[in-house]
């Protein structure tokens, strides 16, 4: 008899490979579509061209005053591991630059998993290269963020990394998008927002009160633009707009990932950026690596640490630091300390005094 011939059998790690294959295919295919429709995204963002230096005889000259220390000023290096972001608020998109509005550095810091904003203000009087002393905000309409990041690396040893330019109206849409934010009010917020400040908010009358209100897009707005509701009004104003900022922060760490799209697709067109699209998405990645912390909110000069001046002509209102090294360290302490500038602020504060609520 002839032996019977085996069957044999179907090899399982054959049909086993081709699905893993298969797979491996599909997910492939997703992440490829998704980066391509994340890139596509990213390309609405408007993006800075090369700036333009406005020829300094064109700027006309200004008078040096006297007595002014400017210490040890050093060119800004730049840290590994922490990326400092130069935010420039614009009222509106008019098409000629003017004097920045509002300047906010925003720094991740991935060596000590801290971000923080530290807002400097535009009346600050600093050494704007081939200008001479100036307000801080004539550096980015005589030189656009070139001038502007010179000016502050030369001024504050600190570097800056990128650059992003926002219309104020964006934080319109978002706060919108987002359905609403709670801002904490108080009293002299209140009387402006309900009637006192209606000069400045183009007749807007609310109704809110003391405490925690739940406002939409223009009610934050014209709260963030506001100026003319303390006596020291500019300095009211940034803390403002870093609250405003880090509630609409606060927010969107809980929203969903459609309506952060959402919420990206309202402000997209607000926003421009040197930044390329890779180089936003490695930032995000970080920030959002970083969990739920909150922001470290700062502002420079700190209370006690200048002395107002009014040198005549465009030099009014000045802002002049007492001791320049000792801000710059301040400064360079909210950045690159590991606690996020926490022992840096206290210590300030024992040295001159408990900071007004306006500051941070």
């Amino acid at each position: 008899m002839k032996a019977a011939r085996r069957r044999e059998k179907p090899k399982k790690s054959n049909s086993l490979l081709k699905a893993l294959l298969v797979v491996l295919l599909l997910l492939i295919l997703i992440a490829g579509g998704l980066y391509l429709f994340i890139q596509i995204k990213l390309g609405a963002i408007n993006r800075l061209l090369p700036s333009e230096f406005v020829d300094s005889s064109a700027a006309g000259t200004v008078e040096e005053p006297e007595g002014i220390e400017w210490g040890d000023a050093q060119v800004g290096t730049h840290v590994d591991g922490v990326v400092n972001i130069l935010l420039v608020g614009q009222d509106s998109r008019t098409g000629a630059r003017e004097r920045s509005d509002s300047m906010i550095i925003f720094s991740v810091n991935k060596n000590s998993n801290q971000m923080t904003m530290v807002s400097l203000m535009r009346d600050l009087y600093v050494q704007i290269p081939g200008y001479g002393g100036r307000k801080l905000n004539a550096a980015y309409q005589l030189g656009g963020f070139d001038l502007l990041n010179q000016t502050i690396s030369e001024n504050f040893g600190v570097g800056i990394d990128y650059n992003v330019e926002v219309d104020f109206t964006g934080f319109k849409d978002i706060v919108d998008t987002l359905g609403g934010v709670d801002i904490d009010l108080n009293e002299a917020e209140v009387n402006y927002l309900n009637g006192g400040g209606s000069a400045y908010t183009h007749d807007r009358v609310y109704q809110v009160h003391e405490g925690v209100n739940h406002v939409g897009g223009q009610l934050a707005l014209d709260y963030a633009r506001a100026r003319h509701v303390e006596g020291i009004a500019d300095f009211g104003r940034t803390q403002r707009q870093r609250k405003l900022l880090k509630q609409i922060y606060s927010d969107l760490k809980d929203a969903s990932w459609l309506k952060l799209l959402e919420v990206y697709d309202s402000v997209a067109d607000n926003v421009t950026t040197d930044m390329t699209n890779n180089q936003i998405l490695s930032i995000a990645f970080s920030a959002y690596t970083m969990g739920k912390k909150d922001i470290n909110s700062y502002r420079i000069p700190a209370n006690g640490m200048f002395y107002g001046a009014d040198f005549g002509g465009e030099l009014n209102s000045m802002l002049v630091p007492n001791d320049w090294d000792e801000t710059r360290q301040l400064l360079q302490d909210y950045l690159y300390s590991d606690d996020g500038g926490v022992a840096a602020y206290n210590a300030m504060v024992e040295q001159y005094g408990q900071q007004s609520a306006m500051d941070d």
